[in-house]
């Protein structure tokens, strides 16, 4: 998968995945393809725990963490008010 696909279908399944309204920054961290940043901000992260917050997300992400599409994750996940 390319690179630029992978950022389109990861930010359109955060949409999709009850997400909307929700702003998105999904980075190729380290230019390699592999190793990326997320930064998600919603509402709906309201009274879960970070690795709730994280839960959501690797759910998601799963057969693409597991195809090895995305080896590695920085996760950046909060509330509107939180910023």
């Amino acid at each position: 998968m390319q690179n630029v696909e992978l950022i389109k279908e990861v930010e359109q399944r955060i949409v999709d995945s009850y997400w909307k309204g929700v702003d998105i920054d999904f980075q190729d961290e380290r230019w390699d393809g592999k190793h990326f940043y997320i930064s998600i901000v919603s509402d709906k992260f309201e009274w879960l725990s970070r690795i709730e917050r994280s839960q959501q997300i690797y759910k998601i992400l799963d057969d693409l963490l597991k195809k090895d599409y995305i080896h590695a994750l920085r996760m950046k996940l909060k509330t509107s008010n939180e910023l």
